[in-house]
């Protein structure tokens, strides 16, 4: 029979259940999916998603929105934003200009796109509206998101630590 050393052992079942009930990212990852499922139901007669809203409304409110500005806002991998910008472009609601050597082009909304965010903002203020009804109270939201920027501002400074590390 094989000794086992701790580094081969398996955690036991508590230390199991203790990770799902106590990591960070698993308890996140968990609500922005519930809170994803929210908005996406309000927001689809409009035709978009949770996902793609902030990226209209980025495009929109940027002076001159490029791929660099819309990944470090939304804090998104360049993968993932251009994964869903091609998306958006196919629907019509983006247009991405020609590139400018080996920079993307710039991109703007279409006339589909502007009516598209109208619509969506008009049902993202419903799906909000009910949110803050089922929170009960002001300082729970306030709360919420104070603690995510304050927790978003962590990561950024262990990732910064991390990269200066290696």
């Amino acid at each position: 029979m094989k000794k086992r050393t701790p580094q081969s052992q398996s955690p036991d079942s508590d230390e199991c259940l203790a990770m799902a009930r106590f990591c960070m990212s698993a308890n996140l990852r968990r609500t922005e999916r519930l809170i994803t499922r929210h908005y996406d139901a309000y927001l689809e007669p409009s035709g978009v998603t949770a996902v793609q809203l902030p990226m209209l409304a980025m495009i929109h409110t940027a002076p001159a929105p490029t791929f660099r500005l819309l990944t470090e806002q939304l804090e998104l991998d360049r993968s993932t934003l251009s994964r869903n910008l091609n998306l958006l472009q196919r629907l019509g609601y983006i247009e991405i200009g020609p590139p400018s050597g080996p920079k993307p082009g710039p991109i703007s909304l279409t006339a589909k796109g502007r009516k598209v965010l109208r619509v969506a903002h008009e049902r993202w203020k419903l799906a909000h509206r009910d949110l803050l009804k089922m929170l009960g109270s002001g300082d729970a939201f306030t709360d919420g998101l104070a603690f995510l920027k304050q927790l978003r501002s962590g990561a950024r400074k262990a990732s910064a630590k991390r990269a200066a590390a290696h």
